[in-house]
């Protein structure tokens, strides 16, 4: 998110002839580090629609409010998994209130994830004293799982994929990049906690396949060349 994001967002969408139809995994709360939250605030783009997948029931308590202003957006309570078929699945996070009683740093409130070895969750990337301050206000809970292909075949018209999904997102974007005919004009992912060579076959395949694609720390993006 951040620069890089906005430039291809401008570049895509600034004429109003394309509306923008967009899927977002890991919503959060609907504002705090979202990337099209000050877009939708301030009018600068044409939405169409969008859905935005959120599993922890206290942030996603927060982005049904966040969002209610929003008429053109649904959201779903359901963490998206790369399995064949909905589950169920344990995910890791700190809650809201733990943060506002503890004064934990707000940055924890972004780090929900699957894994506690990948992101903040486990210390990666994070200081050793922020670490210390989370480490025993990590909470498990079991969450409800969509497949990645049932997030395709039903948002086939989606010309923005977001994914902010702490550690998970290069293998759930391979899963997305499976079926032949999605193919939005942005995706914008990050790279954190897999390997190089995943990421490496993650790019050449989205290359091979017309994405023209740009990095920026651990955020990447990915615009599909229509020319």
């Amino acid at each position: 998110m951040g620069v890089l994001l906005d430039t291809a967002l401008e570049r895509v969408f600034s004429n109003r002839n394309e509306r923008i139809r967009f899927v977002q995994i890991g919503g959060n709360d609907g504002v705090f580090q979202d990337p099209l939250h000050e877009h939708r605030v301030l009018g600068r783009y044409d939405f169409d629609w969008g859905h935005i997948y959120e599993p922890i029931p206290e942030y996603f308590t927060k982005l049904v409010e966040n969002t209610k202003s929003f008429p053109f957006i649904t959201c779903h309570q359901s963490a998206v998994d790369t399995a064949n078929i909905p589950g169920i699945r344990q995910l890791n996070y700190v809650s809201p209130d733990d943060i506002e009683r503890h004064r934990l740093p707000q940055s924890s409130q972004g780090i929900g994830s699957f894994f506690r070895d990948r992101n903040a969750i486990g210390g990666v990337g994070y200081s050793e004293a922020k670490y210390k301050a989370i480490k025993d206000y990590v909470r498990t809970i079991n969450v409800n799982t969509v497949p990645a292909s049932e997030v395709v075949k039903r948002h086939a018209g989606a010309n923005l994929l977001v994914t902010d999904c702490e550690g998970f997102d290069v293998e759930l974007i391979a899963a997305i990049f499976e079926h032949d005919k999605f193919r939005p004009l942005i995706v914008q992912f990050e790279q954190l906690g897999t390997s190089r060579e995943l990421l490496n076959e993650l790019v050449n395949r989205l290359v091979s396949i017309g994405y023209k694609v740009g990095r920026a720390g651990k955020d990447i993006v990915c615009e599909r060349q229509t020319d």
